[in-house]
Order: structure tokens, then C-alpha cells, then sequence
């Protein structure tokens, strides 16, 4: 679901965060970080998008199969004792 540059680009992102988090300043390490962030909410987006319409098209499928079935017979039932 995710994109092989989109992958690429979350990987560089942890690379990096992981090196500022070794010897880089405070304000490198936020900095990294609110990127990698940004990327996470990016790939949840479009996750749940994808999900989304998926789930969309389910129900598309299933009005449409619903709405061709016309031939239902109402009946009543008793129970005998």
C-alpha cells in the first residue's frame, strides 16, 4: 500500500533521527523527528483513504446486488403447538 519511494524516503528519515539521536543537538533530534512524523501521518492518510474507498465500493457492490433482487415473497409464519 505504501509506495517503494514513499518507503525509501521513511527509511532515510529513521537513518537520520538515528543519528542525530547519537550526536546531534536537541534541536536536530526535534527536528528529525517532526519530519519522520510528518511522514507517518502522511502513509496513515492515504491508508485510510484507500480504505476508505475500499470500503466504498463494498457497499456500491452490495446496493446494486440488493436492488436486483425482486423477486422476494413476504410471507407470514405460525408456529404450531
Amino acid at each position: 500500500k505504501v509506495s517503494s519511494s514513499d518507503k525509501e524516503k521513511a527509511e532515510k528519515e529513521i537513518k537520520e533521527l538515528k543519528e542525530a539521536l547519537e550526536k546531534g543537538t536537541v534541536e536536530d533530534i526535534k527536528t528529525k523527528k517532526e519530519a519522520l512524523e510528518k511522514t507517518a501521518m502522511e502513509f496513515a492518510t492515504k491508508v485510510y483513504e484507500e480504505a476508505a474507498k475500499a470500503n466504498q465500493q463494498n457497499n456500491e457492490t452490495e446496493t446494486n446486488t440488493e436492488s436486483k433482487n425482486d423477486d422476494v415473497i413476504d410471507a407470514e409464519f405460525e408456529e404450531g403447538k
